[in-house]
């Protein structure tokens, strides 16, 4: 059986992004014939996105997340 990696990039998407992994999960149950993980990248959000992931990924096995620090995203001087 194939494996499919999905790579979901996010910021302040608290509100979304357990629907976002229930629809891919429904999607890829509907397919059955892959095996998937889905990784969830949150860009420094501002509101409760990565513990939302977090949580989410300690209890599914084909999920995790990547949690940057913000420090590192930007170089000093660069004004965004």
């Amino acid at each position: 059986m194939k494996t499919i990696s999905i790579v979901t990039a996010c910021y302040n998407e608290e509100e979304n992004v357990e629907e976002l992994y229930n629809r891919i999960r429904a999607v890829m149950a509907g397919l059955g014939r892959y095996l998937y993980e889905h990784i969830f990248i949150d860009n420094c959000s501002q509101d409760a996105t990565a513990k939302t992931l977090k949580r989410r990924a300690d209890r599914k096995r084909n999920m995790g997340g990547l949690f940057e620090a913000c420090e590192r995203l930007v170089p000093q001087g660069v004004r965004i």
